[in-house]
């Protein structure tokens, strides 16, 4: 009897936490649609601390996203994906995708579009996205490619001699010439001059 009474209570609290959940999950729904978005985000992350659920995560992260906390957005669909059911995959997807190429991260947000399109092939937004982010891509590359043509273009290059090869011999006889002289005059002066005495009495 005891044991039945324990599992009964066990049902119950079960069932109320499950219902407090449901509630907190509810509660964010319509402040999300009142657009009190930080609002919102208190109650989903009331309902995941009580029950995480693909559903809740993905719109904790809808709620993040609108309060402009654009990382966190990114990390609760990512916990969406664990375990959803291919329609809210796909919408995780497309949703991280968004995310990531407002923080210009666009080899990933092209990945995310192309999950999500692999899911659900028919989305049109999802595939308009996935051009958009490839075209920036694209952009990107040509600014990186163009700074390095200028940097290159920048860079001194070596100029040719613009004297023959006899005119250098020449150049460099007439040095040697002048260091000989510097040469001798420094001896003459060595030999002109008497040494001083070593020890001072």
């Amino acid at each position: 009897m005891k044991k039945i009474i324990t599992i009964l209570s066990l049902l119950l609290v079960t069932q109320f936490l499950v219902a407090q959940d449901k509630q907190n999950l509810q509660k964010g729904n319509i402040l999300y649609k009142k657009q009190e978005y930080d609002k919102a985000t208190e109650e989903y992350k009331k309902a995941e601390e009580k029950k995480k659920t693909p559903q809740t995560s993905y719109n904790l992260g809808n709620a993040l996203y609108k309060s402009k906390k654009i990382d966190e957005a990114e990390k609760a669909y990512d916990n969406s994906l664990e375990e959803a059911d291919n329609n809210l995959k796909a919408k995780a997807y497309y949703n991280k995708g968004v995310a990531l190429q407002q923080q210009k991260k666009l080899p990933e947000c092209i990945e995310a579009y192309k999950n999500a399109l692999r899911i659900n092939p028919d989305d049109a937004e999802a595939r308009q996205n996935l051009q958009k982010a490839l075209q920036q891509q694209e952009q990107q590359q040509q600014k990186q490619e163009q700074k390095q043509q200028q940097q290159q273009q920048q860079e001194p290059k070596p100029q040719k001699s613009k004297l023959t090869p006899k005119q250098v011999e020449q150049y460099l006889q007439s040095i040697r010439e002048k260091e000989k002289q510097v040469q001798q005059r420094v001896a003459k002066q060595r030999v002109s001059t008497p040494r001083q005495p070593e020890k001072d009495w």
